[in-house]
Formats: C-alpha cells, structure tokens, sequence
C-alpha cells in the first residue's frame, strides 16, 4: 500500500468519511461505515447519477425493488447455476484468492522463487510446513522474513495445460519435487503452494420461514444416514428449496420481472429506461482496498430497453454517456479510461461489454460496466413464468438520427420482439473511493512542515459546500454568520457554521482537507456595508460580494451542465 493512499484511508477515519464497521467488538472483515462526511459524498454521487440518468431525460423512469429476491427469479436468470468465481486456497498462508486477479511467479536475480512473510516467527513455521508436509527435501535457505526456494526449473502454462515448478533436492537419493504451475501465485508472498482452482457461487443464501431451517438440516441428515455426501446435500436443498431467498447480488433482475407493470402504468414502449439504486450483496472470495471490494455495496442501474435493431447504436452510446460524466467529475481525467471486455470475461448474459476503469494506486480497476445484454434476461423470464414482455409495434422503424440494422426488423407486420436491454452498471462505494483517489492531493508548504492534505472534489461531490466562519469569536459577527448559514441551507446545501477558535487560515486549511469548494468569512467589513468574503478552495482566491449573493454566486457554479441535442 503506498503511503499516499495510506493519508488518504487515515485522513478518511480522522475526519468522519469512513469508520470501521463494529470497531468497538473488534470490526467485521470487509464492512465500513459511512461517517456524517462520507454519507453526504456518497448521496452526492447518488444525485449527480439520478439527475443525469432520470431529471434530465424524458426517457428513464425510476423504481425501487426488494432486497430479498426468490429462488425462482436468479434461477431463471442464470445466477444460481452460473454466478460463480474460481477460487483457489493457498496451502501454506491459508489465504483464499481469485486466480483471475493473481500475479505471476516472481523469482530474484538468482533464480530462487522467494516467499515473504510477514515476520521472522511465521517465516520460520513456514519454513518447517514446506519441510514437513508440503515439498519434504526441497532446499530452502531462510533470509529474515523471506524464505528462498531452489529452484531446478520452471515451464509456462499453455493453452490451459499446467506448467511445472521444478525443485532442487537436498540430496540427490531423493525423488524430484514439482508443482503444477497455473500462471500464478499467492498475491501477498509469491507462495506457489496452492489448491486446483474451483467454483465458488458468489450469492448470499438465508431462508424466508418461521421454522429454524437447521432443525430440517439436522432432521434429514439423520435420515439419511449411510448415503453418499453428494445425495444428502442434494435432498436437504430439495427440503429448504421452498424457504430459500437471497440477497440479491445486483439490482438488474428486480427491474425485469417488473418490466410489463413500469410498461403498463407508465405509458412507455421502446427506447426507454428503468433506473434504479440500491443495495447488492456478494459473497466475495477476497476482500480488499478498504471499500473497492466488499460484501455489501451500492449499486447505480440503469436498464436501458431498445428494439434490437437499434440496440448496436444505443450501446455505444451509452458507453459515450456514461464515460463522459466520470470524466465531468474528475480532477485528473487520464487517470480513467475504458475498456472493452474479451469474449472471455463477459457475463453468461452479456454480448457485449465495456468497463470504466480508474488508475487506482495498486493499478485500473472496474467503476462501472456497461453491457449490451441483449433479450437473455426477459427472455428467460417469459419462459419461466409465462410472461408477456413482448412490444407489438404496428409501423416498426430505425429512428431518425440512428444507425440501425434494417435486417432484424420484422417483415410481418404488426412487429413482435422483445426487447434488447443496454445496461450501465455503477459501484457506488467504488465510485466514492475513485473520486476520493482522483481529489487527494498532499501539498509542500515548505522545508521540514508537514504536507498539507487538500480534497480537490468536484463541487457537486463534495460533502460541505460552504464553511461560513466569523472572522473571530467575537459576538458581533454571529447574527449576520447566522443569516449567511441559513440562506445557503434553505438550498438544500450542507453547508456549516465554523466557529472554532482557530486562525482564519487554519480554519480554511481544516476545510481544504475535507473538500469544502468554499469559505464565506463575515469580518469587521462586513459588519459595516453586509459584505462578505468568498475563498475558492482550488485557488485561494477571495471574492467580495454582499451576503444575499452568497447563495446565487454559488448557485451558478453548482449547476448542472447544459446538454448538447
């Protein structure tokens, strides 16, 4: 972890963005808690992406669907048989990872493949494990917290065949001591001691009965005794299958099964789109970054439902929306980018798909996905429900202005399709943590003081929107402070009254931290002609206007962009 990132995660605790979750019982592994600044950016992010996608179109409605989502519908979908990862157990550290997301085997400028651990103590049980029970006979030298293996050789996977890690023996009576070699180690310690990859179903099980469902577990492993592992799982899922929900790991399929109603009450057809927030649940085999990669996290979704015929224009310009609004947002626009899936890393359900990715400090990683998913969702959900979600369209044409494919229009008339859907596809907590990365920055205020911490946010993001501070303590100022605050807050901006008993500049530094865009100061001027200061974060600059423009000053530069027809 660099030290920068390490400032921002402490800054983040300090100031009230983030908090361990339970930290009070020890904390819960991969779960946070959103402080009174960091509840604020994140709704922020929320009402930027609610505004773009719904307010600002006539074409998107929204919707709010259940956590708990039945058996039935992720069957259909495809998420009980094919939302899985590959997982693979380390047999040294311990450590469970997703092979897709693991380095190389790394060896020194000698040929030996270290093994670093955390310390002297674990390196020396390490060391006695790889003796004893994991490659007995394989010549190991031990340097501090690092345990170097002599290696013989080593071969490449190819094209899914295994390579080897060939070892060198400790006398040569002994048998050669080889390890299969995959394409990739243990993340943290290089450790090539590892299980064959398996699937692992990434959703969240728990039951919807008044009956505890342990006691029916219980009940029919007792009758069943005698009978393979296998045949005893399989009945005990047939006896819970009827309670069994899950939390549902994205918001996607609460949409479909609801298309028909949104269709129906609302008077839409084809291009139209279905927003929705909210929470999802994975059960991820490797948590990490502080918020990138956990349980419990946001989602921001649009379903975006076109005739198929114009569905290869409204990806691509979905995929130009949304890039286009990160990059609205940053304060570093290179360091984001997209990326288009291969045939490989895409979804059972997708056709298409291309990812924004931010320049993190450990390397790019996925914000947002948008994928053409084609019929497969509502189709499957007709077939197993019996579902109508076809549109019958009596003149169906390419609409003006867009590239379509006059092949996969129906030649009898009145049409009949389903409809093809364009998703694009947020990760809130990511979204946060990117803009987080993007705005910090440490700032040299001279040989042998301290960096000086500044969040570069984007206006809109930021949590506090305006600090209004007395330029003292004095009682004079407070009324006319006041009035400012209260203006500023019957806008709807988070905006707060700094009354601390710091000098002026310590305050606006203490603002400058946490993304405060700006500092309106009431000083003896003021007092005289109702003027006050305002100071840009960004520049240091102070504007003098009177207090009742406050609001409209600000006002201006908080306003959403004018979109281009």
């Amino acid at each position: 972890m660099s030290q920068k990132f390490k400032s921002l995660l402490d800054l983040c605790r300090r100031r009230g963005f983030l908090y361990q979750s339970a930290e009070i019982y020890g904390g819960l592994r991969g779960a946070y808690d959103y402080g009174p600044l960091g509840v604020e950016m994140k709704k922020n992010i929320l009402n930027s992406w609610w505004q773009r996608q719904v307010y600002c179109r006539d074409d998107v409605v929204g919707i709010d669907t259940s956590i708990l989502t039945p058996h039935p519908v992720l069957k259909a979908s495809g998420h009980v048989d094919e939302f899985t990862d590959l997982l693979v157990d380390c047999t040294l550290t311990k450590e469970r990872f997703r092979p897709d997301k693991a380095p190389e085997l790394t060896l020194d400028k000698n040929g030996h493949l270290p093994i670093t651990a955390p310390d002297k103590e674990t390196a020396s049980v390490w060391k006695k494990t790889i003796e004893e029970q994991l490659s007995p006979n394989v010549l190991i030298t031990m340097e501090g917290k690092r345990l170097l293996l002599h290696l013989d050789h080593v071969t490449q996977p190819v094209k899914g065949h295994a390579g080897k890690i060939v070892f060198k023996k400790k006398n040569e009576e002994s048998a050669v001591f080889e390890l299969n070699y995959h394409g990739y180690v243990e993340p943290n310690t290089n450790s090539p001691f590892l299980t064959d990859s398996r699937p692992f179903n990434l959703m969240f099980k728990t039951f919807l009965d008044p009956i505890d469902p342990i006691d029916r577990v219980i009940q029919t492993t007792m009758n069943k005794q005698g009978e393979s592992k296998p045949m005893i799982r399989e009945t005990v899922d047939q006896v819970l299958k009827p309670s069994t929900v899950f939390l549902r790991p994205e918001t996607a399929q609460g949409v479909f099964v609801n298309f028909e109603q949104v269709v129906r009450t609302m008077k839409k057809k084809p291009p139209f789109g279905i927003a929705q927030v909210g929470k999802s649940f994975r059960n991820e085999i490797r948590l990490e970054h502080g918020i990138f990669r956990t349980p419990e996290f946001e989602q921001l979704e649009l379903e975006y439902f076109v005739a198929p015929w114009e569905s290869k224009h409204y990806f691509k310009y979905w995929r130009q929306q949304r890039y286009h609004w990160w990059l609205e947002h940053a304060t570093h626009p290179e360091n984001f980018r997209q990326r288009d899936h291969e045939s490989d890393e895409m979804a059972h359900y997708a056709t298409g798909c291309t990812d924004v990715e931010y320049l993190y400090p450990w390397g790019w990683g996925e914000v947002e996905g948008v994928a053409h998913r084609g019929n497969y969702d509502l189709t499957q959900h007709m077939k197993n429900t019996g579902a109508n979600f076809e549109i019958v369209d009596e003149k169906p044409t390419i609409s003006p202005g867009i590239e379509g494919d006059l092949d996969l229009i129906p030649k009898e008339l009145p049409a009949r399709y389903i409809p093809h859907v364009v998703e694009s596809s947020c990760g809130l907590n990511r979204a946060m943590l990117a803009y987080l990365c993007d705005a910090f920055h440490q700032i040299e205020e001279g040989k042998d003081k301290p960096l000086r911490n500044v969040l570069k946010l984007h206006p809109r993001l930021a949590p506090i929107k305006c600090a209004v501070m007395p330029l003292t303590g004095k009682d004079e100022f407070i009324p006319l402070t006041k009035k400012v605050a209260k203006s500023l807050r019957r806008k709807g901006w988070y905006t707060v009254v700094e009354s601390q008993k710091l000098k002026i500049g310590k305050r606006y530094y203490r603002h400058d931290e946490i993304g405060t865009p700006w500092c309106v100061t009431v000083d003896y001027q003021s007092l005289e002609d109702d003027t006050v200061t305002i100071r840009d974060r960004d520049t240091g600059t102070q504007e003098r206007v009177h207090w009742k423009q406050v609001q409209t000053v600000i006002g201006d530069k908080l306003m959403e962009p004018e979109e281009d027809e």
